[in-house]
């Protein structure tokens, strides 16, 4: 047996070699349902075409049929969604998996030596070949295998198929983190696909194969799915939920050559047929591809039958697949097989990167990687906005950014073919300095004042979709300003199975975030946190409302986040505020919720225990969407606390600043010297170095003005003192 990159099923989750529970309902079977159950006019479009193809597998087991003089050539395209993570399968994992797929369709796989000999003369090569696209279906050069951005490759359901490719040309495949059924199954589900018959009429979106990314398992794999795209169905066809490997259950897929079985999960090559009129074939076909059983190598000549009559029927338009005017328009006439990153077609490259780091202190050093896709990459010229270096060739550069705030990164990757380039805003830098000192709040009233305005806010969209958080007015809480995340699309418009059709019904899971300005907090005890958060929801039963927002905290710029468990008006609702607990406004009616009332709020809150690190810390608001979401406002943070110097080196000091306020006069600085020398930074609230002066004297005595601080502008500045490794802030009014 091989072993292969994906584990899947098609209608079917395998479960094998310890994969996964081998008690495995049929995934396809939970799809189509589950479909059906959303969709119901495809349900009686899927029976009519459905009783259609079955009426037709008879009389082809009696007649055969008319097919194509030569094999079979089928376009296919991959959809590889992913969040940067391992599910990203490598493009040769891709064609690794298309030519062990190939061999087991061409009846030359190494398993055939081992089929037994009920079984060895019904082996059929099916003459089908699949090929990876060579044009996307505007014309474009491609090697059949797309990578996409997307929070849906957690949900990995039927309505996760995102930018299908035309199905009369090309078998779409998606790669998913977690596929589902949209249903509940009693295992790791591996994958499912759609019979022809249930994607005729308005189910034309549903068509294509969908897969659990995963390497090096050993599993029947994408040829038991693709098989079930080519309207063959397990032997066991019929057999309940639960019921695979029952003695008590018998399916039958309706094929001659693959006697009635109840399945298995193992590999009994004498499992004797659930039909004890079957005598000629007594045992069951273990063997068999669209078994689960885990030795698999072969397809019988019956159900080569049955592909046949798929490829020339008009169920799923599996009849357009292989016409040589689709073969021309998808680039695989003439194509050099197997295919691998030097045979197929040489592309313009897709430049694309990411980091595991997207908010990071000045200083701390960011690894990039390259997620280039769609060709091989010759040359990488990267460029970084302040960053050392400030331009990299390599794949995978490591940068350090010298100063804070959002930060332009460009790629632009090259092979002979062509060029392409990536260049956006990509990573938060938060300066070497607080942008306020606690205790604080932040009231939403203002962009930029003393520090705590929303202009220091740092906003994260990772998918750049519709809703992200935006300053609002009126609607936050005693009617002023609020941070609106604006879940909210109007689509009441949208044709029919457009993007934005699916808007709703592809929110589920997308993450926003909401980070608040840096706080020195080192010289606050007894911290409480307080906010206050209005919501409303479209689900109408507690049950579906599995919306949630999270809050974290970070003392290393968003390196790492710390999940703070949050109290509700008092009452614990654990790390993540979901269910009744979020909902603050009732039922938003499908509309563009806004509070108008305080009665529309509720105030979370978090006990914070600070420390010596705590010089730059902030506070992150994660809300992660469900279908049925709405909008999110976000009003009045609080951090509350007693402000006092705890640290004895501080204490020894004995440190004044004066005048405070001063009408221009120079500041000055009184203080006891320790064993270091002190120095003196003045900043104002967008923490700009107005001064920095280093006094040098130790164990004495001092009073001084400090150098360049007469005739300031009127404003509020922030004195931060250090000695040694000690440090705090004063602040220093100039009227």
């Amino acid at each position: 047996m091989k072993t292969k990159i994906f584990t899947l099923l098609a209608g079917s989750l395998f479960a094998f070699s310890g994969i996964a529970q081998q008690e495995v309902p049929c995934g396809t079977d939970k799809a189509l349902e589950n479909l059906h159950n959303q969709f119901p006019q495809m349900k009686a479009e899927y029976e009519s075409r459905q009783l259609l193809q079955n009426s037709k597998v008879t009389s082809i087991s009696e007649n055969g049929v008319a097919k194509k003089a030569t094999n079979y050539v089928i376009p296919v395209v991959f959809h590889i969604m992913h969040e940067y993570g391992s599910e990203n399968v490598a493009d040769s994992e891709i064609y690794s998996l298309m030519a062990e797929m190939n061999e087991d369709y061409s009846a030359s796989n190494s398993g055939l030596s081992s089929i037994i000999p009920m079984f060895d003369t019904l082996v059929a090569d099916m003459e089908v070949e699949f090929r990876l696209a060579a044009l996307d279906p505007f014309g474009n050069c491609t090697n059949g295998i797309e990578h996409i951005y997307s929070h849906e490759t957690n949900n990995g359901e039927t309505v996760s198929k995102i930018n299908q490719w035309d199905r009369s040309h090309y078998m779409n495949v998606w790669v998913a983190k977690t596929p589902s059924t949209g249903g509940t199954v009693q295992g790791t589900l591996l994958g499912y696909a759609t019979f022809p018959a249930g994607t005729d009429g308005s189910g034309f979106w549903t068509d294509g194969i969908m897969l659990r990314a995963t390497t090096t398992v050993n599993t029947e794999t994408l040829t038991h799915e693709a098989g079930h795209y080519l309207g063959l169905a397990h032997p066991f066809q019929g057999v309940a939920e639960g019921g695979i490997g029952d003695p008590g259950d018998c399916g039958d897929d309706g094929v001659l050559d693959t006697p009635p079985t109840e399945g298995q999960f193992g590999c009994n090559l004498s499992l004797p047929t659930c039909d004890t009129a079957l005598a000629q074939l007594p045992f069951s076909n273990a063997q068999n591809w669209m078994d689960y059983a885990n030795c698999a190598a072969m397809f019988t000549k019956g159900q080569k039958s049955v592909t046949d009559n798929t490829l020339i029927g008009i169920s799923g338009q599996r009849n357009i697949l292989w016409l040589d005017t689709t073969l021309i328009e998808t680039g695989v006439l003439n194509l050099t097989m197997p295919q691998t990153a030097l045979t197929v077609p040489l592309c313009e490259p897709i430049a694309d990167f990411h980091s595991a780091d997207q908010t990071v202190c000045v200083g701390s050093t960011v690894s990039f990687q390259d997620a280039s896709w769609n060709a091989v990459i010759d040359d990488h010229m990267w460029s970084f906005e302040d960053g050392t270096p400030a331009t990299s060739t390599s794949a995978n550069p490591s940068v350090t950014f010298a100063s804070g705030g959002w930060k332009q990164v460009s790629l632009t990757v090259s092979n002979a073919a062509g060029s392409d380039t990536k260049d956006v805003k990509y990573i938060f830098v938060s300066q070497d300095y607080p942008n306020n000192y606690g205790p604080t709040y932040f009231d939403m009233e203002s962009t930029t004042s003393n520090g705590n305005g929303t202009d220091f806010f740092v906003v994260q969209n990772p998918e750049d979709n519709h809703g992200e958080f935006n300053i609002v007015n009126n609607y936050g809480f005693d009617g002023s300003k609020a941070f609106k995340l604006n879940t909210f699309k109007d689509v009441s418009q949208a044709d029919n199975f457009t993007s934005d059709w699916f808007y709703n019904r592809r929110l589920g899971g997308s993450v926003d975030n909401l980070i608040t300005p840096s706080m020195d907090l080192r010289n606050t005890t007894a911290i409480t946190v307080s906010f206050k958060y209005a919501y409303a929801t479209n689900a109408t039963v507690s049950a579906d409302i599995t919306e949630g927002l999270r809050v974290f905290t970070t003392r290393n710029c968003g390196e790492t986040w710390t999940p703070k468990v949050i109290s509700v008006d008092g009452v614990s609702a654990g790390t993540t505020v979901t269910g009744d607990e979020i909902v603050t406004a009732g039922y938003a009616s499908n509309s563009d919720f806004a509070p108008t009332t305080n009665s529309m709020w509720k105030e979370g809150s978090f006990t914070y225990v600070p420390n010596a690190q705590d010089r730059l810390t902030r506070i992150k608001f994660e809300f992660t969407a469900s279908d049925l979401a709405s909008n999110l406002y976000i009003d009045n943070i609080y951090v509350a606390g007693i402000l006092g110097v705890v640290d004895a080196e501080l204490i020894n000091l004995q440190l004044t600043v004066f005048p405070n306020p001063t009408s221009g006069e120079a500041i000055s600085v009184s203080y006891n010297a320790q064993d270091e020398p002190t120095e003196f930074i003045l900043r104002d609230t967008q923490g700009k170095i107005i001064v920095q002066q280093v006094i040098t004297a130790t164990n004495t005595t001092v009073s001084q003005k400090l150098d360049n601080t007469q005739n300031l502008p009127s404003a509020l500045y922030f004195l931060e003192v250090r000695t040694g490794d000690h440090s705090t802030t004063k602040k220093v009014v100039v009227l």
